[in-house]
């Protein structure tokens, strides 16, 4: 992780005074739906405001951006299994309307899970 102490940095660097609801520096992404079976799974930081979901890969850099009125639901009990990948441990996985105006869905596997779960879900629940 120290290799990517910098990355992490320039992540949040945008959200500084920004009130964050929730953020993990180190998170394992497992794609989303719409990208189909192919993508590489990868590490990088997820964080959680009143506006948006905000996910981006350390390395290569990819960004995915949700805004928290496209989230539809949040899979609940948790999942160990998304895109036919799994790591044994249950997923954060979200159900979004994506930029296309399309279903879709991502997962990630994310320290205190419950945390997650139920800050999106009070978030999505307005």
């Amino acid at each position: 992780m120290f290799l990517f102490k910098k990355r992490i940095k320039e992540i949040f660097e945008p959200f500084n005074g920004v009130p964050m609801i929730l953020s993990a520096q180190n998170v394992n992404y497992f794609g989303q739906e719409s990208k189909g079976l192919g993508q590489v799974r990868g590490n990088g930081s997820l964080i959680l405001t009143d506006s948006e979901l905000y996910f981006e890969m350390w390395a290569p850099k990819r960004v995915l951006r949700i805004p928290t009125h496209m989230i539809k639901s949040v899979e609940n009990p948790a999942p160990k299994w998304h895109l036919k990948k799994s790591m044994g441990r249950p997923l954060l996985k979200i159900y979004f309307t994506n930029d296309q105006g399309l279903e879709d869905s991502a997962a990630w596997l994310v320290p205190h899970l419950e945390n997650w779960i139920q800050k999106l879900l009070s978030l999505i629940s307005f």
